[in-house]
């Protein structure tokens, strides 16, 4: 009988960047300055949702997305504020 508990993608370093990377149904992630705090942090956050998800990287739609009418919005916004602030 096989056993019930598989091993957990590794962090490593990868040597000519620094960066520590973990590898994901066969896509690598940097996630930070290799042995950094906030890199551990980043790396336990992917695993974390690769775990929830069945061992599997979510899918692009499960990601928030942004319409081009949402993102216009957001852009005249901003380009609004900017011109009251040299035209002012």
């Amino acid at each position: 009988m096989p056993p019930l508990t598989q091993s957990l993608p590794k962090y490593r370093k990868h040597k000519a960047s620094g960066q520590a990377s973990v590898t994901l149904d066969g896509q690598d992630f940097y996630v930070g300055p290799y042995d950094s705090r906030p890199s551990r942090r980043k790396y336990d956050r992917l695993l974390g949702e690769w775990q929830q998800n069945g061992r599997r990287l979510p899918h692009v739609g499960q990601h928030n997305t942004l319409t081009m009418a949402e993102l216009m919005n957001a852009y005249r916004k901003l380009s609004a504020a900017h011109q009251r602030r040299w035209f002012a």
